[in-house]
Parts: C-alpha cells; structure tokens; sequence
C-alpha cells in the first residue's frame, strides 16, 4: 500500500537520530532537483533585498549568471516603473505576504522585457522574515499575442460595424438603427434596401449566442440579405430562402456545436404609396407598429427560428399604417432579458418607453430607450447583444 506523506513523516519521530538526519537530507535533495529543473525563474534575498540564490531558469529568462549574487535586484529595473509602483508592492508585501503582479524589467542584454512576478516572504518558527522569494515568468510573447488578437478583433468590430446599413430619410421613410455588441463583437445584424422607388425591405437577424462564433455566423448570413430581398421580396419567400441557407450551413456539420446554431429574424416590405406593411418574423420578439395616437400593435406573424428544421411554413401578416407618423419597431431579446427573466413585463416596458420618447428624434428616442431599459432591468450591463431599430413612416 502506498503510504501518505503525513504517514511518512510520524514514522521518521521513531527512528534514530541518523535515521532523521538522512530524512532531512532526503528531502534538502529534492527541494534543491525542484529548484534547479523549475521552467519558472526564482531568486531569493535575504531580509536587506540582497541576492541569496538564483536558479538556472532565472539565468535563462534573464541572462543573468551568478554575478548577480550580492546585488540588489535593482539592477533589473526598467525605468518603466515609478516609486509609488514598488512602494505599493513592498507595502502589499508587508502587509499581505505576497505580491502578484506584472513588472517590466530589463535582461543583462539591456533587453526590456515583462515578467508575471509572484514574491513571498519567507518566515521562520518565531513569524520573523527569513528571506523573500521571486519567481518569474518572461509573458512578453503572450502580451505581443495578446494585443495583436486584441487589435485584431478592434478591426472585426468596425467592419461589423460598417457592414450595418446607414439612415436613410425621405418625406415618407425615414429609418435608422442602434448596434451594441456585449463584447468586441456581436451576432446580431440589421439591414435595409430600397426594393423600388416606394418599397423597402427591412431586416434584423439574431444569432444564437454572443462573440466572435456568432459574428462570424452573422456575417456570414447578412452577405446573403441583399441578394435574396431583392429577389424574392415577399416576407414568406425571404424566409423560407433563408432557412435553406443557414440550415444546408449547419445542419450537415458534423460537429455538435455546429449543428446547434440557429438565428432570429424579423422582416417587412413596406410600401409607403399603398402605406402597407408585409411582416414575418422567425422565432424573433414582437416588433411593434406605434401610431400617431400612442396604440401599440404587436407583430408576431411568421415561424420557428431558422435554421431549426429543413422545411419551414411562414405565416404573413399584412398591416396598413396611418400615413401621419407612425413608427415600426425592431429589436433583439438583449433588451428585454433580465435575470429575473420576466419577458413579458420587460416587453411592457420598452412599449412604454417607446412611447414616452417618441416625439424625439429617431437616434435619440433609441438612445434614451436604451438607456431606460437598462434602468429598468435593474442590471449594470445587458446580457446580450441589443440592437434596435426604427423606422418613422
């Protein structure tokens, strides 16, 4: 049977004093094989900040050699820290045991480079300060790749950005949205395209999830729009086409996670000569249509969202509008979700809001809106993606 450490050691109070003495020396021995093969670098110095040890990954990371030993490690200072910054570290020493943190620091090459640095402070029996042990790890390569994955999505971001479609405002449609991804990116989209000159077709798309997977499915998808409303036009068309798309992408994968995908959609053609709406919708929150009056009609007519089942039936509604301002309505469920969950009541809400800003502009009726629902959902940041937009007829 193997025997625990604990077991090991209550032994050794029974043995002989040489017996002990071979235990101590035992265990010196792998401190010391840890010490020399550890990847980490670590030095050591005594109670006035002079250097004890060193190991040979400290010589590596650095390339230094034993001709730091009885310096100050102030030598490897970068000047790219101030006082206050290792004043604040010694302080969290002190105090705590142990700082954690990044520091840069300078090779014996003059290199500068940043290091993940933990320093504990060694004490013996009686609590007093024995020694303080640094070890270092060179992160500088993570850092390069981790700004570069950061530039990089900055750049995914504003064409995400610039793909969403500009206002447009007419005597008889003026429409425009709002885009807020919860992280760099975001899998929510809108677009509109003028059909002809009285017809436009408006769209709003929202992938399952959130980030890069689902911005990537997005824009995938939304190169398709402009194509497939101006072919097919009509709401039922439009959607059944888009099914086929998103489900011969996903539903074939062999993949799990990619066969799970699947996205919202609410669309309508809207003529301002016949000052009618054709709408649908796939799986999306209701879109409202807000007349001049304050009465609120929800739209709600259409399917399951796409991508789901390989063959869809699309049910159409078909609005007429009172020509007089009157306000149509999109918005994604980052907008009305909530760790209570209460859907229903969230939905009341932003109708309610709507209408209280309603007489402003349309950029800044969704930015008050916006900015009450997040009140209103008792929450410091949405959960999702939120994207609105609205179209004044």
């Amino acid at each position: 049977m193997t025997k625990k450490l604990d077991d090991i050691i209550i032994e050794h109070q029974f043995f002989s004093s040489d017996e002990a003495e071979k235990n101590i020396e035992g265990r010196l021995l792998v401190a010391d094989r840890l010490f020399q093969n550890m990847l980490e670098g670590v030095f050591i110095t005594n109670t006035k900040g002079v250097i004890q040890f060193i190991n040979p990954a400290f010589s590596m990371i650095t390339g230094y050699g034993e001709e730091v030993i009885g310096q100050n490690p102030s030598i490897f200072q970068s000047g790219k820290h101030d006082a206050t910054f290792y004043r604040s570290m010694w302080e969290s020493i002190e105090q705590n045991g142990k700082w954690m943190g990044e520091v840069w620091n300078k090779k014996e090459d003059g290199e500068l480079f940043l290091q993940q640095t933990t320093i504990t402070k060694i004490k013996d029996d009686y609590d007093q300060p024995l020694y303080y042990a640094a070890v270092i790890t060179d992160i500088t390569e993570r850092k390069k790749a981790e700004q570069r994955l950061k530039d990089d999505l900055l750049l995914a971001k504003e064409v995400q950005k610039s793909a969403l479609s500009h206002p447009i405002q007419t005597d008889s449609f003026h429409i425009d949205g709002i885009y807020l991804p919860s992280e760099f990116l975001g899998g929510d989209t809108y677009a509109w395209y003028q059909i002809d000159s009285h017809r436009y077709g408006v769209i709003m798309l929202d992938v399952m999830g959130h980030g890069v997977a689902s911005a990537l499915v997005c824009m995938s998808v939304r190169s398709l729009l402009r194509g497939i409303i101006n072919t097919y036009v009509e709401p039922g068309l439009v959607l059944k086409e888009l099914n086929d798309h998103v489900y011969s992408l996903f539903r074939d994968k062999e993949s799990l996670q990619m066969k799970n995908y699947y996205l919202t959609c609410v669309y309508a053609v809207v003529d301002t000569n016949k000052h009618s709406i054709q709408f649908a919708s796939a799986g999306h929150p209701p879109a409202f249509l807000i007349s001049n009056n304050g009465m609120v009609r929800e739209l709600a007519d259409g399917t399951v969202p796409l991508g789901m089942l390989k063959n869809i039936e699309v049910e159409t509604g078909n609005y007429t509008y009172d020509y007089r301002n009157t306000w149509m309505v999109f918005y994604t469920d980052g907008l009305i979700e909530n760790e209570d969950n209460q859907i229903r009541k969230n939905i009341e809400g932003l109708k309610n809001n709507l209408l209280k800003y309603r007489s402003s502009s349309i950029s800044e009726m969704m930015i008050h809106v916006v900015d009450q629902q997040l009140l209103e959902l008792n929450t410091l940041a949405f959960y999702d993606d939120v994207t609105m937009v609205v179209a004044k007829l």
